[in-house]
Formats: structure tokens, sequence, C-alpha cells
């Protein structure tokens, strides 16, 4: 994966995909939505900006179909998140073929290494769990952008310093809705591990998850069992599924340990068009109310 990165971030060398066939607009692809959208809102009107994953897609398990293929295809510039979170991403750039910008937004930030299970050593890919990291995404777009349409840069930077403030606005916010929370009651338990970022961020102490940083794996019955244990003897006040994760098994582990189930939190998607979480900065702030009032 290493090599594919080198090789393809070709914006650090100065390079520039092929412009768009008929001048139209420029098409670029994200790999989920919330990418997407930090994209989307630097990009404004100067390019069209799509997401290969769905709504309600698992980006860890997710597979590539025909239509992604072409969508890659007929994209002068790939967006993705980097650091495993799409594994299925070089086989789908090179079944693509052609020759396009591709860009790592968590580039400039260093992640966390999981410290325990399965995926111990790896590196936790969900660094736009937290606001302030997500500034570096929207930063990182913007360059990307600029670099590789010199033309429209006074626009980027004008809808990057804009968005910026939006996500400081939010980063304020959150810490005084955190503040509602009682400091022993500010615990998580999530379907999988995407909320350490923010946990460190906002005070919050990860107590356990049903999957690690990746849903590709199955957890055993012992896994489950020292779950629910560690959900009592924490005095854990609720737990939380998420919206791209099947809740069965946060059903099973909620009804073993006695603790009711707050509402479903967005981590690995957006909501879809029209909810209350289909941008990024709604999304968190749907997040944190959940978070709330579930913990208060």
């Amino acid at each position: 994966m290493k090599g594919f990165v080198a090789a393809l971030l070709l914006l650090a060398a100065g390079c520039t995909a092929a412009p768009a066939p008929g001048g139209g607009r420029p098409k670029a692809v994200a790999t989920i939505n919330i990418l997407a959208d930090f994209v989307a809102q630097v990009a404004g009107e100067r390019v069209e900006v799509t997401s290969l994953i769905p709504v309600g897609g698992d980006p860890h398990t997710y597979e590539p179909v025909p239509r992604d293929v072409q969508r890659v295809a007929e994209s002068q510039i790939v967006f993705y998140n980097g650091l495993g979170l799409e594994k299925w991403l070089e086989e789908l750039i090179e079944n693509a073929g052609g020759r396009r910008v591709s860009v790592e937004l968590t580039r400039g930030l260093r992640p966390a290494k999981q410290r325990e299970g399965r995926y111990r050593g790896d590196p936790d890919p969900h660094l736009w769990m937290d606001p302030v990291f997500a500034k570096k995404y929207v930063e990182n777009a913007r360059d990307a952008l600029v670099s590789f349409d010199p033309a429209g840069r006074a626009t980027y930077e004008r809808n990057a310093a804009r968005y910026l403030r939006e996500l400081d606005a939010l980063h304020a916010w959150i810490q005084e809705q955190v503040a509602r929370i009682p400091p022993h009651r500010r615990k998580l338990v999530t379907t999988h591990d995407a909320f350490r970022y923010f946990g460190q961020r906002y005070g919050f102490r990860v107590v356990g998850t049903i999957w690690g940083i990746s849903t590709e794996d199955e957890p055993s019955a012992q896994e489950i069992a020292q779950l629910v244990d560690r959900i009592r003897a924490e005095g854990v006040p609720a737990v939380f599924v998420e919206t791209t994760i099947n809740p069965k098994l946060m059903e099973r582990v909620a009804r073993e340990a006695g603790v009711r189930i707050g509402q479903r939190l967005y981590g690995d998607s957006l909501g879809p068009p029209g909810s209350d979480a289909d941008t990024y900065v709604k999304m968190m702030r749907h997040n944190v109310r959940a978070i709330v009032e579930a913990l208060r």
C-alpha cells in the first residue's frame, strides 16, 4: 500500500491530471461521503464531487461494483482517507485505468495505533471523528484543488476559510455540550472503535467496543462476554450502535449488561439526504446530542 500511495500522490510532485473532457466541470470522487462533504465544501460549484460508497455503507467491508470502476475512470481526482480504511481502492483504481490525481486526506496527521486485540499495531483511520483533525482534511483538500485547478485558487481558499471557521464553531459547541455530562459518566461503548479520537478530544473514556478499528472479522463469544463484564464493572450508563453496522450484537450486549441503547450514532457514513446528519457538521451535532442525552 505504501508503494501505491507514493505512486499516486502526484500532487506532491506538482503534477496535474488531464482536464475534464469537453471542457465541463472536473469530476472528483471520494471514497466515503464524509470525505466527499469535506471536498464539496471547498470545491463549491467548480468541481463535481461524488462518493463511491453509498449512504450507510461500511468502508471496512465494502466491495466495489462495476459502477465504481466507471466513476473512477471518468474522474480526474480521487480523494481517500488512507491508513488502511479503503483496502479495496488500489485494485479499483488499477481496473479503472487512465491517469488521475489521488489525494490522501489524512496526510500530515499522526494516527494512533490500536493497542490491543486482533488489530494491535494498526493505525486507527477514523481521524475525521475529531473536528480539530477534520480541519487538516479540509486544508489538504484545499491544497489539492488549488494544485489541480490553479484558476480556482480564490474560490477554494475562500470556501476553505469559511468552512474552517465552521469547524472551529463546531468544536466550541461540542465542548459546551459535553460539559453537561458529569465527568464520571463520560464513558463510551460503541459497536466498533471509531470514536477514540472523539473521546480523547472531549474527555470520554472508550470502555470497549464489539469490533476493533475494522468490522472485517466477527468478535468471539469470549470477547462479547468480556465486554459485558466491563460495562457492568464500569457502570456505563448506555451503549451505542452505529448506522453502518447490524445492531443485533449490541442489543444482546445491552440486554446482558442491563443497560439501555442510546440513539444511533454516525461514524463511517453520513445520514441520507434531508436527514439531520447529511453533512459532517450535522452528523457531529447529531452524535453529540445523542451522547449527551444518553449519558448525562
